[in-house]
């Protein structure tokens, strides 16, 4: 993609791997005219960067509608995250917190508080056994 006089090639690929010694992500980008683009990220910031792609994406994807379609594509092509830990943070007003931590890196989420319910209902059905049933 041309942005004038800047140059963005179209990534269509990532594979990464922790460096030697272990204190940054190693990552090659591959984009769709076979470049390889490479970039080291220091794990400690690897929240910050994947905070600030979500952030653009829901900036652009703010004006788009997403329709049911759009919904049921995006749940068949992701990917699972291994999360390590949830935490809910005391509501502020009309909105909450929600921590997801993967590893060392924690994003955290506001929501409105009025989704806590469905939330914790969800959480609470998916965690009971198959033979038990929900009181």
């Amino acid at each position: 993609m041309d942005q004038g006089r800047l140059e963005f090639p179209i990534v269509h690929s990532l594979e990464a791997q922790p460096s030697d010694d272990g204190v940054q992500l190693l990552v090659e980008a591959t984009a769709f005219d076979g470049r390889v683009l490479r970039f080291a990220i220091p794990v400690d910031n690897v929240k910050h960067f994947i905070a600030f792609l979500l952030v653009w994406v829901g900036q652009i994807s703010a004006g788009q509608g997403t329709g049911d379609e759009a919904d049921a594509g995006m749940a068949a092509g992701s990917l699972p995250i291994p999360a390590t830990s949830i935490a809910i943070g005391e509501p502020n007003g009309d909105e909450g917190y929600l921590g997801i931590s993967v590893g060392r890196a924690e994003l955290v989420f506001s929501l409105p508080v009025s989704s806590f319910e469905p939330l914790g209902q969800s959480l609470l059905m998916a965690g009971t056994m198959p033979t038990a049933r929900p009181s």
